[in-house]
């Protein structure tokens, strides 16, 4: 008998589903309010900062849901490098970048994957400081005091392209890997 085996439980596929929309939204809106260009799908700013505002309130509860629901299931045990993912790391490298043929198996996730997931989960609470602190007036006049805006906005803005990076090597290794893990996401099954 050959029973498909369960990779993303409902929950984790319910909260990427919002999440990953919201972070594209937010940096193609983020990137408008930046510079803005109709290239990034917006004809007025005002547009883009309603965008920006939703995308960003649905990050930031599916992020805290995520969160909660990783403490709850332990699987940020799943996620989170450790030892054993630090010393596979060189194997791993090997292999992405065509220096051995040997693919090595991993329960779950690859050594990079868990990298790129984590600095991804650690980027967002940056993003989010950053952000509300552009956005609202008392954090504004607190953060003029010691120094002004200019380094928050920079700091926001160089978090996003790292995000950006970051999520084009999720898209990497997501359609690098196998077909039927990147099903999963969307199935629930491996």
């Amino acid at each position: 008998m050959n029973w498909k085996k369960q990779r993303h439980s409902g929950t984790v596929r319910l909260l990427h589903w919002v999440y990953a929309p919201a972070v594209l939204a937010l940096i193609f809106s983020g990137l408008y309010i930046h510079s803005p260009s109709r290239a990034f799908g917006f004809k007025r700013m005002d547009s883009a900062r309603k965008t920006h505002a939703v995308a960003q309130f649905l990050l930031l509860n599916s992020y805290l849901a995520r969160i909660c629901y990783g403490i709850k299931d332990k699987n940020y045990k799943e996620i989170i490098p450790n030892r054993k993912t630090l010393k596979a790391i060189p194997e791993f490298l090997k292999y992405e970048f065509f220096l051995s043929e040997k693919k090595t198996k991993y329960p779950k996730y690859n050594p990079g994957q868990k990298i790129l997931i984590t600095s991804l989960a650690g980027l967002i609470p940056v993003q989010m400081i950053t952000g509300m602190t552009l956005y609202f007036k008392p954090l504004q006049r607190a953060v003029k005091a010691a120094g002004g805006l200019n380094p928050v906005r920079w700091l926001h803005y160089l978090a996003a392209l790292m995000m950006v990076s970051f999520i084009s090597v999720h898209l990497y290794f997501t359609l690098t890997n196998s077909l039927k893990k990147l099903k999963s996401i969307f199935t629930g099954y491996a």
